[in-house]
């Protein structure tokens, strides 16, 4: 493989940490409710704005560590490619690791997402 595409994957990884950092941050804070189009939108989290913000401040933690995977492996995967293409040396490594990287952060955010749903469901069968 060619060592350039590490930093391709490590930028495409530090970009979803960024969003994913933003999105926890911005939820955390307030600044964004219950909306269509960002944040964990299930059924239960968009029952109801109290359901939302239950749900986002249970799934916080596990965001958090979301986030900081896509830019560790992210940033491993930019210094695979600095040294393979220092040293012109192909190796499988900058594919098979930001790879690797990326499916971490895809179970991360399912477990988020399945967190968060649990959170809101216990808060919108509270409210009945």
């Amino acid at each position: 493989m060619d060592p350039v595409a590490g930093f391709a994957f490590g930028a495409g990884l530090m970009a979803l940490g960024a969003v994913i950092h933003y999105m926890k941050s911005r939820v955390a804070s307030g600044d964004i409710e219950r909306n269509s189009a960002i944040g964990i939108r299930t059924k239960a989290t968009m029952s109801s704005d109290r359901a939302w913000q239950a749900g986002h401040d249970s799934a916080g933690p596990m965001l958090t560590v979301t986030f900081l995977t896509a830019y560790g492996a992210g940033a491993i995967s930019w210094a695979l490619g600095l040294a393979f293409t220092l040293s012109d040396t192909a190796n499988a490594a900058v594919v098979i690791v930001p790879s690797v990287g990326l499916v971490g952060v895809l179970a991360l955010l399912t477990a988020a997402a399945i967190k968060a749903n649990a959170t809101a469901r216990a808060v919108s069968g509270s409210d009945r």
